[in-house]
């Protein structure tokens, strides 16, 4: 069925996409976030007597709320710009998860109800009633969370479709249990939450470090500011901790991306996307860098030292076993070890840093917010990286963009038909310039690479023209 596309005007459609996503993804996950988290801050503060976490709990809460609006008006644009720029693939899409989309609408006016009327609201009337308050916040987080369980099952389908088809548009469904439960759904859902308390906390906890700042300059011995320096220290930490489980976790979604969609690995692996991925890696190692040192320079207790070393360990270990990023060129070798000098010399600095210096410093309060913000682009640039990586398709082997251009056809046949049978990276590409492509394809071909004429033709033309 041939459906109408509409131009975008100024910048292409998945531009204008990207724009109106990320307008409204971070919004999302940062709701998600401050809702799972608020009923287990209000739960400490009471165990433990300490007003600061319920003074804490409420304020995110409050957040939340004014957040809401404009995360709900994005996300109600979003189909209808889909429907417009990409209608075969919503029809298609929808088609086969029109249940849980459904399903998804009654979570979310339910978060709403408990959000507002039954946590919010009754804060200070269920002041003496704290188990039925956190009661209500955990109803209301449970909503949420399972709004996003519902979009990260739809989002992982088109990176791992798992053999299951998108049915055509004349071909009603409604939904599909493989569909929604498909390979790497869960590592996703993993990732995303844990990923999403870490970033989260480490932006407010670089955005409290500011208010400390102001309210430390109008009243050093208010309230105020001892709340702040305290909040600051506590989210900034929350953060940096819930990174490290974070390299385990991708590495096993990497595992299932390589298997169930190798052109979209490659592509991060020296291919279109590593470019992304790149700046990706660098803004992690930075917030590494400058949170280490603030936790270990504020929270003096061997206890932080030793786990954050651990963790170090693990993105070491990681790093090892993964197959090698040789961005800058050389062996694989070469690559690991310069990897385990830079984090080994990472936490050798932190032992020597433990305890040294004053934390209480502006420029230390900026730092942590300029940290936090690194954090917060590290998130969104995980899901560009995801999303640029399968193009040219919308869902991973089932459907192309309207917009899908030649080079990127030709690019995907190489990664497809040549770099995966091989056991290649796009990197090897680049080391083998002088190479006579012709000959390597057809001898390739002879010796049982299953290419047709066609295919061959098309990316002898694309390794001569490109490497």
């Amino acid at each position: 069925m041939d459906l109408p596309v509409i131009p975008t005007p100024v910048f292409p459609r998945w531009v204008w996409m990207e724009e109106i996503t990320y307008s409204h993804i971070p919004i999302a996950t940062m709701l998600t976030a401050f809702m799972l988290l608020a009923p287990a801050f209000e739960y400490i503060g009471v165990r433990r007597q300490d007003r600061r976490w319920e003074r804490l709990s409420k304020s995110l809460i409050w957040f939340s709320l004014i957040l809401f609006s404009p995360g709900a008006a994005l996300g109600t644009g979003i189909p209808m710009f889909i429907i417009g720029t990409y209608p075969e693939f919503w029809s298609r899409w929808s088609n086969l998860f029109f249940w849980p989309l459904m399903v998804q609408f009654g979570f979310f006016l339910g978060e709403v109800i408990f959000l507002f009327f039954f946590y919010y609201l009754t804060w200070d009337r269920w002041a003496h009633r704290k188990t039925l308050h956190i009661s209500m916040g955990i109803v209301a987080a449970f909503f949420g969370y399972m709004v996003q369980v519902v979009w990260d099952s739809l989002g992982a389908y088109m990176m791992t479709p798992g053999g299951v088809a998108l049915p055509q548009v004349d071909q009603p469904v409604g939904w599909s249990l493989r569909a929604m439960f498909n390979p790497s759904f869960l590592p996703l859902l993993i990732h995303r939450t844990i990923g999403n308390f870490s970033y989260v906390m480490l932006l407010t906890g670089g955005v409290f470090a500011l208010r400390y700042l102001g309210q430390k300059r109008k009243d050093p011995t208010s309230e105020n500011t001892s709340y702040f320096h305290w909040a600051s220290g506590t989210c900034f930490l929350m953060g940096f901790l819930f990174f490290f489980p974070m390299p385990l976790i991708g590495w096993y979604y990497a595992e299932v991306i390589q298997r169930e969609a190798p052109a979209a690995f490659l592509a991060v692996m020296g291919g279109h996307a590593s470019r992304y991925f790149i700046i990706k890696m660098s803004l992690i190692l930075f917030f590494l860098v400058v949170g280490g040192t603030f936790v270990v320079t504020r929270y003096r207790a061997k206890a932080v030292l030793w786990t954050t070393t651990v963790g170090l360990l693990i993105v070491l270990a990681i790093v090892q076993i993964h197959p090698p990023l040789r961005w800058l060129g050389g062996s694989p070798v070469a690559w690991r070890l310069a990897a385990a000098a830079v984090l080994l010399g990472l936490i050798a600095w932190l032992w020597v840093r433990r305890g040294a210096g004053d934390p209480d410093r502006q420029g230390w309060q900026w730092a942590l917010f300029v940290a936090g913000m690194a954090a917060f682009f590290t998130f969104g640039l995980g899901g560009f990286v995801r999303e640029r990586s399968k193009s040219p398709d919308t869902v991973y082997g089932e459907i192309v963009k309207p917009e899908r251009t030649q080079l990127e056809a030709d690019r995907y046949l190489v990664y497809t038909k040549w770099l995966r049978p091989q056991g290649l990276y796009p990197e090897d590409l680049e080391r083998r310039a002088s190479t006579d492509w012709q000959q390597q394809v057809q001898q390739a071909r002879q010796q049982g690479l299953p290419l047709t004429d066609e295919e061959a033709d098309r990316i002898i033309r694309y390794l001569e023209e490109h490497h």
